[in-house]
């Protein structure tokens, strides 16, 4: 009798030995299986491939994926050049279309910050955008645009920029219309009171936008200066794709 049942605790051992063993190499095999980092969202000519910091396993299902290290890309902001903000200055510049018509007569330094945003709000409430290259004037051409269809300027493949959601990206890196979550954004108050969700869109880009570099549309300088303290001191960000509370923004 004892002889049995030593023989039935040997045989029992043994099977939670076996048992063990094979829990052990089914949680081996799940970690072997898990993803490995996918770069073929960021690999272009003479750019060296993203991080994409995904612990296994992922669910895409809750966070999405970071395009980087944490915070390993620059945030920097755009707006809209505004011809009332140079209202007192006398040296004026022309400015056409890139057919050669003359648009009008303007403060230089308005010109300028025209060619460096992109986009521009005329007194007259006229909004121009950047049309390239050309052989008038200063060499780089505008045109008007329907204000209402484009009320803050008109970014990549025709898109309107959207205050505070529109961003310029590197296509290189990040392809245009992809929606982003940017975690330093979630719950930021923005200045027309509106509290933010986190979520932006690749609407433009810009012979400046370069690698890990994004540009917030912020529509006006006034509305930089207060994110600015509201940021107090955060240049740097940490951009996701595919995160499921951004899929709103997707354009299908």
């Amino acid at each position: 009798m004892r002889l049995l049942t030593s023989i039935g605790v040997v045989a029992l051992i043994l099977a939670l030995a076996v048992t063990s063993r094979a829990d052990s190499a089914s949680a081996t095999t799940l970690i072997s299986e898990a993803p490995s980092p996918d770069t073929s969202k960021i690999s272009a000519e003479g750019i060296a491939p993203l991080k994409l910091v995904m612990p296994a396993p992922v669910r895409k299902g809750c966070c999405g994926y970071p395009l980087s290290e944490e915070q390993g890309f620059a945030l920097r902001y755009y707006w809209l050049a505004m011809q009332d903000r140079y209202q007192d200055e006398y040296d004026e510049t022309d400015i056409y279309t890139r057919e050669g018509f003359f648009i009008g007569t303007y403060p230089a330094r308005f010109v300028k910050a025209l060619r460096m945003e992109g986009s521009g709000l005329l007194s007259d409430g006229r909004v121009l955008n950047f049309h390239g290259r050309c052989k008038f004037g200063t060499g780089t051409c505008f045109e008007q645009l329907d204000r209402y269809e484009y009320p803050f300027g008109r970014g990549a493949g025709r898109r309107s920029l959207i205050p505070f959601k529109s961003v310029a990206v590197d296509r290189k890196l990040i392809s245009i219309g992809e929606p982003l979550y940017i975690p330093e954004l979630d719950g930021l108050m923005m200045p027309d009171g509106h509290m933010h969700d986190g979520c932006v869109r690749a609407d433009d880009t810009g012979s400046a936008i370069k690698q890990r570099k994004i540009d917030f549309f912020v529509v006006s300088f006034p509305n930089f200066r207060f994110l600015l303290d509201a940021l107090k001191g955060v240049n740097w960000i940490t951009p996701h794709i595919e995160h499921p509370r951004c899929e709103y923004l997707r354009q299908r």
